[in-house]
């Protein structure tokens, strides 16, 4: 987990500090880091996100030119564009032969991302930022194919729960360096994974278009599944977010970064955090314990980013999110001695509805109702106060 950590951590910070200085995307702030890592687990997944890009962008030029499509639902479209191709990609892959875990559709969402990131640019701007892109994915895919080697494997590669130096790595297979640690087998079939992602980025863009507020795109879909494997991912996440929350709190005060370089560095540093903490858990996935680092501090940000009256909604509309899925997944998984809800008794059930109910009441009673449409004209002095 340590290599993986590190790549993703200078790929963090080097895209904040790009933003910064010159105003490029790069992708997002999230995505090629964590493409670099994808890449060194299996490489199977460069050319997935290459085509599946390409196809996500140009599918967004035609929406533009052909629809009113604007802000945020440029992305969630092109988000599920983009989707589509590692979905049926990958499956054509396991249908070939090739063993590919379900965490590999986490994967899924950064072609909608780079396309969209790439789309928002100015067309003379798109050059530059291409190939700052591209130098940076080597730049990281390089650092990690480094350090991953049979001497570097022996001395630390147990140090924390293998990613890099697991048997299901691409760069340890190809240079020898696989540490004796099996590798902990999926606990939600593939099928299954995507249909609770896609539907979780359903319901959370409608709660975002109800209550205006950032609950994450997958993040709670994402960490119900990670709880059928591991309860401990919910600590780690709650650790996590509270961490990065504060840190970028405190950051934005003293130095005034804000947007995506803020994202950046409170992100990587949640990581190095995020490290720490899972040694010292009960936690052997991690690959897993990465992803739920790295969603932790996106969701962290978006806290910050959110009105300090809002800001306190985004836990319990990511727990109206998590409570269901979580249980609609263990209908179709077997979770792990460690994982949750052992049985899905009716206490579960109601339990489960009742903090769902609990946490949706709390988040319509701390919202400010708007007045609607109809109510504002015929308030107004142009309407001569008959709504007209």
């Amino acid at each position: 987990m340590w290599v993986a950590t590190l790549v993703a951590v200078l790929g963090f910070l080097t895209v904040a500090v790009v933003t910064q200085l010159f105003g490029y995307r790069l992708g997002g702030t999230i995505t090629i880091p964590i493409l670099a890592v994808y890449t060194l687990k299996t490489s199977l997944m460069l050319p997935v996100f290459v085509l599946s890009t390409a196809i996500s962008f140009l599918g967004l030029y035609v929406l533009k030119r052909r629809t009113l499509i604007y802000g945020r639902d440029e992305l969630v479209t092109t988000i599920l564009i983009g989707t589509l191709v590692p979905v049926v990609m990958l499956f054509a892959y396991v249908e070939a032969g090739f063993e590919l875990r379900s965490i590999v559709f986490v994967g899924s969402i950064l072609p909608g991302l780079a396309a969209y990131n790439f789309h928002q640019l100015k067309p003379e701007y798109r050059r530059g930022d291409l190939l700052t892109t591209i130098g940076l994915f080597l730049g990281l895919v390089a650092i990690g194919w480094a350090l991953v080697t049979p001497g570097i494997a022996r001395a630390y590669g147990t140090l924390t729960p293998p990613v890099l130096f697991s048997s299901t790595a691409d760069v340890a297979v190809a240079k020898d360096a696989v540490v004796a640690i099996a590798p902990e087998p999926p606990v939600v079939p593939r099928l299954v994974a995507v249909g609770v992602l896609t539907v979780g980025l359903a319901v959370a863009e409608a709660l975002r278009s109800r209550f205006d507020v950032r609950v994450g795109v997958i993040t709670a879909a994402l960490l119900a599944i990670f709880t059928l494997a591991n309860a401990w991912f919910l600590a780690l996440y709650a650790v996590v977010f509270v961490a990065a929350f504060g840190l970028m709190e405190a950051t934005n005060w003293l130095t005034l970064r804000y947007g995506r370089v803020l994202l950046g560095t409170g992100t990587a540093v949640a990581l190095v955090f995020a490290v720490f903490v899972t040694i010292s858990l009960p936690i052997s996935r991690g690959l897993t314990a990465f992803f739920t680092a790295v969603i932790a501090g996106v969701s962290a940000y978006n806290a910050h980013a959110t009105a300090p009256r809002e800001n306190r909604l985004v836990l319990p509309l990511q727990i109206a999110v998590f409570v269901p899925t979580l249980l609609v997944v263990r209908l179709f998984s077997v979770p792990t001695p460690r994982g949750m809800p052992q049985t899905l008794s009716p206490v579960v059930w109601f339990t489960g509805a009742v903090v769902v109910g609990a946490a949706l009441l709390y988040a319509r009673y701390r919202t400010i109702r708007q007045p609607s449409d109809e109510a504002v004209l015929s308030g107004s002095i142009l309407s001569e106060g008959d709504g007209t």
